[in-house]
């Protein structure tokens, strides 16, 4: 006999439980439920018994932070209810994203403590105010500016949500994150203890298998401004997506109509932090992947597909439209690369035909990418901002043509036949993309102060080509070229040098790795004396003597030998000379570093 719903007054136990002293729970039917799923109540989710819940598990628990993180599901539909039943593993055992254990499939449900994992350690021992690390006023300085300044660039905060006192309560691993981060932007002396109580409270984390959207945004922000040596990068990604993923994010759908006019507006805005947290690692994850080679571990699907609608939300920030158009570059050339990949490594001749027409087409759907997004970023913001996202929408798009057209010469200039290449177009294209992002660095020096580490790779990767190309392409280009790329590299070297950035800064080793190339080619332009060839540098097969007189071009404080005629390859993913010279200037390209 079940009990009724809807009872009132001050004790609201039925007659029947009444009469024999038991409590009075009220449950709705089951009849057709498949095993596994869940009904959601509405006196589940109302704030009350939320708040009620949250303190009880707070007490248990010692007032730990980890209870206070939201459940993904109470803001998001249940993606597992509409969807067959499923005999696999998966499917009968799986019964609560994030909660694949042998307690949660073989418990008895006889009373057992289901938290009975180990206790987490309390706000108040985590919290780095408490600690004693920094003070409240200083906390607000520097959180103010994180989220003002540094925010803009990953997308990863919602300044209506994040509150300084929101984050605090619910993740005090995120809230040393930010305050890391900003420290060593705008206060370095308190940079390295926080970065301390940071990494400290990811290993806590990663011992505990904490699972939560602020403990995936606490990790991704520590790994956009990384110490030069770090080489956790490629790591931790992967770890974050596997945790998100156990969490049913890669489930996501779109959401309906009714389902957000059912939510209240924090609801909502929680629900998005979810939604926009997926889809940075969906960018970050393509980066990383067209970066190092290495394959992605997000699949494109309904939810990625449906960004542009993602972004017209009403609740959407301008934050949110970079974000939109980051994820709409990578959809635009996801199939790009493979196909250039493909035929690049067949005849260069034959591939070149081939090879145009596409080239052609992306390059006219990176312009159109660009000409939108800046448009549509320029309606968003206010006019006074500092607006960084004009910036990296033209940086991104010039870095990811160059990347693109780069691919289809590889056996072109590595060829005999180099003198004779008829892909001058494709060739001038990549050359002047490599020469306007230097010109971009020049120009917008100031917002590259504060840009993640990519960013500085990207710069060096457009280095990079530029000395393999005077070092490759024929000799009557190389005279017309030459001069313009000392000066881009010059003037990009002395805007980065001229913001006067800390040492070991990612600014700082970009200048003064810029700066060296710079003299080198100099020094070597003057005292050249290569015998006429169609090349002004023989072939890997031919270079036996090259090493000898090329040797001092791309030392740095001291090392020789860094570029031999054998390392030069446009491919630079796995190039060892780059690796060697990028650790001499200070950066790691090691373990997917950037």
């Amino acid at each position: 006999m079940k009990c009724r719903a809807g009872l009132a007054g001050a004790d609201s136990r039925c007659e029947r439980c009444a009469k024999k002293s038991i409590d009075c729970v009220f449950q709705l039917h089951r009849r057709g439920r498949k095993p596994g799923t869940r009904i959601t109540r509405a006196w589940q989710a109302s704030p009350t018994r939320a708040s009620q819940q949250a303190s009880q598990y707070g007490a248990l628990t010692g007032s730990s932070y980890h209870a206070s993180l939201t459940p993904v599901s109470q803001i998001h539909e249940d993606v597992s209810s509409t969807e067959p039943s499923d005999l696999q593993p998966s499917g009968l055992l799986n019964l609560e994203a994030g909660k694949f254990s042998l307690h949660y499939i073989l418990g008895s449900g006889n009373g057992d403590n289901v938290n009975s994992s180990p206790v987490p350690c309390s706000l108040s021992n985590d919290d780095p105010i408490h600690l004693g690390l920094i003070n409240l006023q200083l906390a607000g300085c520097l959180f103010q500016s994180f989220m003002d300044v540094l925010n803009p660039y990953i997308c990863q905060l919602d300044p209506d949500l994040h509150t300084l006192s929101y984050v605090r309560e619910k993740s005090p691993f995120l809230f040393t994150a930010v305050l890391a981060m900003a420290a060593k932007a705008f206060d370095t002396t308190m940079y390295r203890p926080l970065y301390d109580h940071a990494n400290q409270l990811m290993g806590v984390s990663f011992c505990q298998g904490t699972k939560s959207t602020e403990c995936a945004q606490a990790i991704m922000i520590l790994t956009y401004w990384k110490e030069p040596q770090d080489t956790r990068a490629w790591t931790l990604l992967g770890y974050v997506i596997r945790m998100c993923m156990d969490l049913d994010w890669h489930k996501l759908k779109p959401p309906s109509l009714q389902y957000q006019q059912a939510m209240s507006d924090e609801q909502r805005r929680e629900a998005r932090n979810i939604e926009r947290t997926w889809y940075v690692l969906f960018v970050y994850d393509r980066s990383i992947s067209l970066q190092t080679g290495r394959p992605f571990m997000i699949e494109q699907n309904q939810f990625i597909d449906s960004i542009e609608e993602w972004c017209k939300d009403p609740m959407s920030l301008a934050n949110d439209y970079f974000l939109g158009a980051l994820v709409k570059l990578r959809l635009e050339t996801s199939a790009a690369f493979s196909l250039l990949g493909f035929r690049q490594r067949r005849s260069y001749t034959a591939s070149l035909h081939e090879t145009e027409p596409l080239l052609a087409l992306i390059h006219g759907r990176i312009q159109d990418w660009e000409n939108r997004w800046i448009d549509l970023t320029k309606v968003v913001e206010p006019a006074d901002d500092i607006n960084c996202h004009h910036f990296l929408i033209l940086f991104y798009g010039t870095h990811l043509r160059l990347q693109l057209f780069l691919l289809p010469l590889q056996n072109a200039l590595a060829s005999d036949k180099a003198e004779s290449y008829s892909g001058l177009e494709v060739l001038w294209i990549a050359y002047s993309s490599a020469i306007d992002l230097l010109q971009v660095v020049s120009q917008r020096s100031s917002q590259l102060y504060i840009a993640q580490d990519s960013v500085h790779i990207m710069i060096a990767y457009a280095a990079a080509f530029l000395v393999k190309l005077l070092l490759l392409a024929p000799k009557a280009m190389v005279a017309k070229i030459e001069p313009s790329i000392i000066d881009a590299m010059r003037n990009a070297a002395l805007a980065l040098s001229q913001q006067s950035p800390p040492s070991g800064s990612s600014c700082a080793l970009q200048a003064a790795f810029l700066d060296k190339i710079t003299s080198n080619l100099t020094a070597k332009s003057k005292s050249d004396t290569r015998p006429t060839s169609s090349r002004l540098t023989p072939l890997p097969a031919e270079a036996d003597d090259v090493t000898s007189k090329d040797s001092g071009l791309f030392s740095i404080e001291g090392t020789d030998n860094i570029f031999e005629a054998t390392n030069l390859d446009l491919q630079l993913t796995n190039d060892e000379g780059w690796a060697s010279i990028f650790a001499q200037s200070g950066f790691d390209l090691e373990e997917g570093i950037f």
